[in-house]
């Protein structure tokens, strides 16, 4: 790292109240070897299973420095190898055969061969330890140990998204020695893993610091030491980057642009995510179960000028439940800003304001929602809420906005229905397997159980027959033309049913010093600073 940065780095903690605290002892001098990543969101687990790295996407980040996988993205998303040199696809395309590469140890200094690969595979595929990814590795049907460096990989049928799985966040290598030595659950706080840093310390919540693995076999990496800062506020983050305190920000707020781009030293990374923000609605709760009312609550937004306005041009309107540049993507006429088209539709659908009070009324009772959204996970994410809140006002649906803080905001989103306490929420899923049926099956496939649980993602509890019909057709098409008919067909039912209140596809936009080189932005909304160097 370049001397004449002058950075004297501080240990800044978030506190309970989301504080920047300074330590009076400087972290590192002006010639320390390390790249700080002042982070929007707390990594509170470091581990691919279980609940598949907790505050995302702040824990995918870190697992993309800590874990090497089979096969990895670019910042294009295409496929590059990693532990695995090459790959062949059987004939039926039912199997993938992977040559490994040779001397890759783990960071305990195991090899990486063919049984440990079969062994993380098969963590991946259980239920039980894999909770939240469940349509990427169902698919899977056993891993087979050829011989020490070659292991194949079977599907119960044609997966033609298998590389989009091994390349996902959960696709991460760990050591199998270190997991039987220290129990399943170890990975969550202290995993063995394969990539070029390994775990020196980790303070769940506050930060997690990753030391250069030397035994690392595409050589050392260039940095001694990769800190995960969590740093909440994002006035405090642009402050802490122009100050030389951290390196590296992610979350940069479309007002903050202009302050980052007057300073020479620091540069803007941004690229348009695969992340479709919406307000997801319970579709089993009255009167939300009618389409029509969902089709009218989409015409109440003003959605163009949120994504114009409120994020100054980083923003498109959406016109598919999956995003522009996702693979798959098929784009449907949006549903127009029409006030009085909505209040129409609301009272052919029986809801009406008997009493004048500005209210229509369902069952005898004004109607009104409660509107669950966090403060901070997403971009302008409070103001959005406001601003749906007082266009659903002006059509005479009531909404009641419930903040809530983000360690428990994804969880909540999951909770059985009669648990939840939200008809309406705030909600953006990332395909981070760049996949268009990825998403459309974790949030649109049907619900073994409506009451319960959602299986993955399907918090609106929608439920189309012909819609699961399709997406079964579409996981074992391999052909991508023809399975980019059938997602477009599925695509089209989703969006004129109208589970969700579509709203905007945001740009992702992080800042780091213009000296800086190799941290790339994905798509999949990942800052990635793995290959980060001066």
């Amino acid at each position: 790292m370049k001397s004449n940065h002058n950075r004297a780095r501080r240990l800044m903690l978030a506190g309970v109240a989301g504080a920047l605290v300074a330590s009076t002892a400087a972290l590192a001098g002006p010639d320390d070897n390390t790249l700080v990543y002042g982070q929007s969101l707390s990594i509170t687990d470091i581990g691919p299973a279980y609940n598949a790295f907790l505050q995302y996407p702040s824990g995918y980040e870190a697992g993309f420095v800590l874990f090497d996988r089979l096969v990895t993205f670019d910042d294009q998303l295409q496929f590059n190898p990693q532990l695995a040199e090459s790959w062949a696809i059987a004939d039926d395309q039912k199997s993938v055969t992977f040559k490994l590469r040779a001397g890759a140890t783990f960071h305990d200094g195991t090899p990486i061969n063919a049984e440990a690969i079969k062994f993380n595979v098969e963590r991946m595929m259980d239920p039980e330890i894999n909770t939240t990814n469940r349509p990427l590795w169902d698919p899977i049907a056993g891993a087979d140990v050829v011989d020490d460096l070659t292991v194949q990989l079977r599907t119960h049928e044609p997966y033609a998204l298998l590389l989009n799985t091994l390349a996902h966040g959960s696709g991460a290598i760990l050591s199998p020695t270190a997991i039987m030595e220290n129990g399943q659950e170890s990975e969550t706080q202290s995993p063995v893993g394969s990539g070029p840093y390994k775990v020196e310390s980790f303070n769940p919540g506050l930060e997690l610091v990753l030391a250069a693995h030397d035994g690392y076999w595409a050589g050392k990496p260039p940095l001694d030491r990769i800190i995960f800062r969590y740093v909440p506020e994002a006035a405090t983050r642009v402050s802490a980057l122009q100050s030389g305190e951290v390196d590296v920000i992610d979350g940069v707020p479309t007002h903050l642009i202009a302050q980052v781009e007057s300073d020479d030293g620091l540069q803007v990374l941004t690229s348009p995510s695969l992340r479709p923000m919406g307000l997801a609605m319970q579709t089993t709760i009255a009167p939300l179960d009618n389409v029509d009312v969902r089709r009218a609550l989409n015409h109440a937004i003003p959605v163009g000028a949120i994504a114009e306005k409120l994020f100054l041009g980083q923003a498109k309107a959406s016109n598919s439940p999956i995003a522009f540049n996702t693979v798959g993507h098929h784009g449907n006429a949006p549903y127009a800003y029409d006030p009085d088209r909505a209040r129409e539709m609301l009272a052919a659908a029986g809801l009406t304001d008997s009493d004048g009070n500005g209210l229509v009324e369902h069952d005898g009772e004004d109607l009104s929602f409660t509107l669950l959204v966090p403060d901070g996970v997403f971009a302008n994410d409070v103001l959005i809420a406001e601003t749906a809140a007082a266009a659903l006002q002006e059509v005479g649906v009531g909404v009641e906005i419930r903040k809530i803080e983000r360690s428990s905001f994804w969880d909540t989103l999951r909770l059985p229905v009669a648990e939840a306490g939200w008809q309406i929420a705030m909600f953006g899923f990332n395909p981070s397997n760049a996949s268009g049926l990825y998403h459309l099956d974790s949030m649109y496939t049907s619900n073994p159980d409506n009451a319960g649980r959602p299986a993955v993602w399907n918090i609106t509890r929608y439920a189309n027959e012909k819609v699961d019909t399709l997406l079964n057709q579409a996981r074992v098409t391999v052909d991508g033309d023809a399975r980019a008919a059938i997602l477009a067909e599925a695509q089209d039912i989703i969006w004129n049913e109208a589970p969700y209140i579509w709203l905007q596809v945001n740009n992702i936009i992080s800042a780091a010093r213009s000296d800086l080189m190799g941290v790339e932005v994905w798509p999949v909304i990942f800052t990635i600073v793995r290959g980060g160097h001066y």
